[in-house]
C-alpha cells in the first residue's frame, strides 16, 4: 500500500512537472519567435523548427523515463518480493556462471526445500501471515555461515540454495539445521508444518544446472513420499524411475495403439467335464524389453489412471475375437474380466466401462467382471451401486482371490456378486492339508447358502481335482487343466470333441 501511494505520488509529480515545462515552452517559445523577425517566411521556419525542437526534447525525455523505469522493474524482478530473495532467473543465471568458472576439485551442493502440505494451511492462517512465515524461512536458508551461498524462491512454497561443499559432514550439518530452524519458525508462528529437503552435489549428479536440477527434483520427490526427509540424489534409483517412466509411456502407447494382447484361460465345470467359460487374460510384449510380467504392467496401469483403458480394450478384443471364432454363446456362455479396485474407486472409469458396455449388449451378457483387492475399495456402498447399474446390463461379478486378506463373507452384504474363486493358496495343499480341506468345504457350502457360484483356481494336480469334485465344487481352473492360450487354440480346442477333463 505504502509503495503504491508513493509511486503514486511520484508520477503526479512528474505529471505536473512535464505540463508546467510544456506550457511555458509553448507560451515563452512564441513570444520569442514573434519577436525574431516580422517576415512571415522566417516565422513560419522558426516555428517548425521550434515544433521539432520539442518533439525531440520530449523524445529523449520519454525514452530516460522508460530506460529508468525499465531498470526499476529488472530490480523488481531480480528479487521476490515477499522474502527478499532472489528471483528464479537471477538464481539460474548465478548457476551457469558459477559453473562456467567452477575448478576441478570444486563441489557445490544445491538443495531444494518444499513445505510439506503448506496450501491448506496457508488457506487458513491468510494471505498476510503466510507471507510472514515464508519470509522467516528465506532468512533461516539465508543466514548460513556456510560460503559461498546464494539462494532463491523458486515458486511459492519452495526454496532453492546452492553451498559449496566442503565435506559430506559439513553439508549434512547444514541440511539438519536449516530443517531444525524450519521446526522452530513453524512453532514460532503457532502452525505445524514440516518440510522435505532434496540435494544433489556438482558435478556428480549432474554437470549442467538443467541436470543437477533435474537431480535435485527427484532427490525432492523422494523425500516428498515420506515427508520431513531430507534425500540425496540416488543415480540407481533415478536410472530405475526413469525407466519406470518411459515404460508408463510405453504403455500407454501400447493400450493407445491396440498393442495389448489376449489370451483366454478356459474353467470348467465338474459336473459333466466340459468347458463353462474363460478367464479373459492380458499380454504385453514390449518391443525392447520383451514379455512383461502383468504383475509389472498392471501396476503401472493402477498407478497411472489407465486401467480404465487397458479393461475397455481388453474387452474390444475378447467380444471381437469370440464372435469372429463364433464360441461366444455356443462354446463360452461366460467371459470373465478381471476389474481392478482402482476402477470401482472411480466414477468416472466404471462410467467409461458402462458406455462401452451400452454399446455392445449382446457381450454384456455374458461377461462377468471379477474384483479384485477388495479391502482397497474406498467407498463400499459407491461400489454397491456402480455394481447394480452395470448388473442391469447383464453384467455378473466374481470376487477374484477369495479367503485371503481382508476379503470374507461379509462382503456378501455389501457387494451383490455372483460368484467367488477361491483363492490357489487353499487349493495349493488341498490334497494332503485337512486344514485347506476343510477351509475350501466350509468356503464351498457357505457360497451355495447364498446361492453363489464356485470357481477353485490354481487347479495343478489330477489329485486336487478329486478332491475339489468330492467337495461338490462347481466350477474350476488351472494349468492342468489348461494354461492361458490364444484364441486359435481356444478355437481348436472347442471344436474338438473328444474336448473333456479327463
Amino acid at each position: 500500500m505504502v509503495y503504491m501511494k508513493k509511486n503514486f505520488l511520484t508520477s503526479a509529480k512528474l505529471a505536473l512537472s512535464y505540463f508546467a515545462f510544456a506550457s511555458m515552452w509553448v507560451l515563452f517559445s512564441d513570444k520569442a519567435v514573434e519577436l525574431l523577425s516580422n517576415n512571415q517566411q522566417v516565422y513560419t521556419l522558426v516555428q517548425s523548427l521550434k515544433g521539432i525542437l520539442f518533439v525531440v526534447f520530449t523524445s529523449l525525455l520519454l525514452w530516460g523515463l522508460i530506460k529508468k523505469n525499465n531498470r526499476y522493474i529488472e530490480q523488481a524482478n531480480d528479487i521476490d518480493y515477499v522474502t527478499g530473495l532472489h528471483s528464479p532467473y537471477v538464481f539460474f543465471r548465478y548457476l551457469e556462471q558459477k559453473f562456467r568458472n567452477t575448478k576441478k576439485d570444486e563441489h557445490y551442493v544445491l538443495f531444494l526445500l518444499d513445505i510439506d502440505n503448506f496450501k491448506p494451511v496457508s488457506d487458513r492462517i491468510g494471505f498476510v501471515k503466510s507471507n510472514l512465515f515464508l519470509k522467516d524461512i528465506a532468512q533461516s536458508i539465508n543466514s548460513s555461515t556456510v560460503s559461498p551461498l546464494f539462494s532463491s524462491r523458486v515458486h511459492s512454497d519452495g526454496f532453492a540454495c546452492l553451498i559449496r561443499m566442503e565435506s559430506e559432514s559439513q553439508v549434512d550439518m547444514h541440511l539438519a539445521l536449516i530443517q531444525r530452524q524450519f521446526k522452530q519458525n513453524s512453532k514460532r508462528h503457532g502452525i505445524d508444518l514440516t518440510c522435505s529437503i532434496g540435494a544433489a552435489i556438482y558435478p556428480f549428479d549432474g554437470e549442467s544446472v538443467k541436470q543437477l536440477m533435474s537431480s535435485a527434483k527427484y532427490a525432492l520427490a523422494q523425500a516428498k513420499i515420506t515427508k520431513n526427509t531430507i534425500r540425496y540424489h540416488d543415480k540407481e534409483l533415478a536410472k530405475h524411475e526413469l525407466q519406470r517412466q518411459q515404460m508408463t509411456s510405453d504403455l500407454r502407447n501400447a493400450i493407445r495403439e491396440g498393442q495389448i494382447q489376449i489370451v483366454f484361460q478356459p474353467k470348467y465345470c465338474l459336473k459333466d467335464k466340459r468347458v463353462a467359460g474363460v478367464e479373459v487374460l492380458s499380454r504385453w510384449k514390449h518391443p525392447e524389453y520383451g514379455d512383461i510380467s502383468p504383475a509389472v504392467f498392471i501396476t503401472l496401469a493402477e498407478e497411472n489412471n489407465l486401467c480404465s483403458a487397458l479393461t475397455e480394450l481388453v474387452l474390444k478384443q475378447a467380444s471381437k475375437q469370440l464372435r469372429e471364432t463364433q464360441l461366444l454363446g455356443r462354446a463360452i456362455q461366460e467371459v470373465s474380466v478381471n476389474l481392478s479396485a482402482t476402477e470401482l474407486n472411480s466414477i468416472e472409469d466404471m462410467h467409461r466401462i458402462e458406455n462401452y458396455l451400452k454399446k455392445d449388449l449382446d457381450f454384456a451378457q455374458y461377461l462377468c467382471f471379477e474384483i479384485t483387492e477388495t479391502a482397497t475399495l474406498n467407498d463400499v456402498e459407491q461400489c454397491a451401486s456402480l455394481v447394480r447399474e452395470l448388473k442391469k446390463s447383464g453384467v455378473r461379478f466374481s470376487i477374484d482371490d477369495f479367503g485371503v486378506g481382508y476379503t470374507s463373507f461379509a462382503i456378501f452384504n455389501k457387494l451383490d456378486v455372483d460368484e467367488i474363486k477361491i483363492d490357489r493358496s487353499f487349493i495349493k495343499n488341498i490334497a494332503i492339508d485337512y486344514r485347506s480341506r476343510a477351509i475350501t468345504s466350509g468356503i464351498v457350502n457357505i457360497a451355495k447358502g447364498f446361492g453363489i457360484q464356485v470357481v477353485a483356481e490354481g487347479v495343478e494336480t489330477l489329485e486336487q481335482l478329486c478332491v475339489l469334485e468330492e467337495l461338490d465344487c462347481e466350477l474350476v481352473q488351472g494349468f492342468y487343466l489348461s494354461r492361458p492360450i490364444p484364441i486359435a487354440l481356444l478355437d481348436r480346442k472347442l471344436n474338438n470333441i473328444a474336448n473333456v477333463i479327463y
